[in-house]
């Protein structure tokens, strides 16, 4: 299914080209014709933009010869939902597609356009709040025909991503997803680091700018200097400003298994009402007492015992009980211990220096902060334990009966050193990303049974 925002930027490619027609205004009057293009286009931009740069990619209009989606979208399902659960991109607790469908609606804007078309489209949105299913996290219909990886194979053009690891609103599932989808034959390329949902073009340890200049000079304009990008290009955390060209994202070498326990640990999902209250009014404090340990949990502590180079998607197995005949579960990864941690949003260090940025203005110099912490985000990810084998399977939860499963988290590259410390965090309601439950049920975890998998590259 092609959408209407796909359909259209289609026609603007198909107009570049000479394959169908325009005009100046609304009365169709006067047409005019791109007889200055050559035909060879290119799309970029952060976030709804770069999601509209992967879907366009996979229509396989002829003439888009690059895209370089940054934070994009790959599937919609895993932007407002997971594992069976209703869940909020990060930083937006509450919000679903029709909030953002209505956002993103542009033919508002004007009055006249308002006057004509919002009553349609108001009965559009409430068609939209049906169809997807707020009452359920189920994958549907609705979210199938959202799912640009199933037309990733006819990608013609040359890709590339930028990603950040702690990336919780655009997680990296979707640029994973993304990249292992596309055809073999294409070039593609993928520029990972360790910011949140941020552009990197005015970043001080690496010419990103410069880089997509010889990308862009090249495709679109035949001028070719040599310049070749590797497939993956990585931001090291260990060390500030440093960079590593890798093969792959998600290079299993070999995998490392951490035994979490011998006994049983019990997750208590009902808070008292004022910490309920508290939790909901900020979801910071939450989380910043989840890490220190205050909420309602069970922490494990790993130690590394040699250097791990983490390359894919953490696997949990685990065996678990429900008081009742449901339950949530959500986890995160920490590497704990007071030490300088690569921050997630950028810093400026020189306002103002850089000629010709974003808009054509001066822009910022700019770079991740290496500061000290207490703990630093390596990954994480929730489950609807009626959807444990898999997201098509929905199973029923019988009350204190074992459940064997596995969960994979968001996946990730990160680097551990000999004699660091992992933490596994395992909750219920996360205050910032699920739907906030209050209910009073509890689930209980054998850690005796259950086991973190690390998939790693060889160091």
């Amino acid at each position: 299914m092609v959408t209407t925002s796909r359909l259209k930027l289609i026609n603007v490619i198909d107009w570049l080209n000479g394959r169908c027609r325009a005009f100046t205004d609304h009365t169709r009057k006067r047409q005019i014709k791109a007889d200055w293009s050559n035909g060879k286009v290119a799309t970029t931009g952060i976030s709804y933009l770069g999601t509209m740069s992967n879907g366009l990619a996979t229509t396989g209009v002829d003439g888009l010869e690059v895209i370089i989606a940054e934070a994009g979208i790959s599937s919609w399902y895993n932007y407002y939902r997971e594992n069976g659960l209703v869940t909020s991109p990060g930083g937006y607790p509450g919000e679903d597609f029709d909030s953002l469908a209505e956002l993103t609606y542009s033919r508002n804007l004007l009055g006249g356009d308002y006057i004509r078309g919002n009553e349609a489209h108001q009965t559009d949105l409430e068609k939209v709040k049906e169809k997807l299913d707020r009452k359920t996290g189920d994958y549907n219909q609705f979210w199938h025909d959202r799912n640009y990886l199933l037309n990733a194979h006819k990608v013609q053009a040359e890709v590339v991503f930028t990603h950040g690891s702690q990336d919780w609103n655009v997680k990296p599932l979707h640029v994973y997803q993304m990249f292992h989808a596309l055809p073999s034959h294409i070039n593609k390329h993928l520029f990972f680091h360790h910011g949140a949902h941020v552009y990197m073009n005015n970043w001080q340890s690496i010419d990103f700018r410069e880089s997509m200049n010889a990308l862009l000079s090249k495709k679109l304009l035949g001028l070719d200097s040599g310049y070749q990008l590797p497939t993956v290009i990585w931001q090291d955390n260990i060390a500030p400003q440093k960079w590593q060209g890798l093969d792959n994202f998600g290079k299993q070498d070999e995998l490392h298994t951490f035994s979490l326990g011998n006994d049983e640990k019990v997750i208590q999902n009902q808070y008292d009402q004022k910490d309920f209250d508290r939790y909901g009014k900020t979801y910071q404090t939450f989380n910043t007492e989840l890490y220190q340990g205050k909420a309602n949990q069970i922490t494990i502590d790993l130690p590394v015992s040699q250097d791990i180079h983490l390359n894919g998607r953490v696997e949990l197995k685990l065996r678990v009980k429900s008081s009742t005949n449901k339950g949530l579960l959500s986890a995160q990864l920490l590497e704990l211990g007071q030490k300088k941690y690569l921050q997630p949003y950028p810093a400026v260090l020189n306002a103002r220096t850089i000629d010709n940025g974003r808009y054509h203005m001066l822009e910022n110099l700019c770079e991740l902060p290496f500061n000290p912490s207490a703990q630093r985000v390596i990954t994480k990810g929730y489950l609807n334990l009626q959807n444990r084998t898999n997201l098509l399977m929905i199973e029923e939860i019988q009350p204190n009966e074992w459940m064997d499963f596995q969960l994979e988290l968001q996946p990730t590259i990160y680097k551990l050193k000999e004699g660091d410390t992992l933490r596994l965090v395992l909750y219920t309601t996360d205050f910032e990303i699920t739907i906030r439950d209050n209910t009073d049920y509890q689930l209980t975890v054998d850690l005796a049974q259950s086991s973190l998998i690390l998939p790693c590259q060889k160091v």
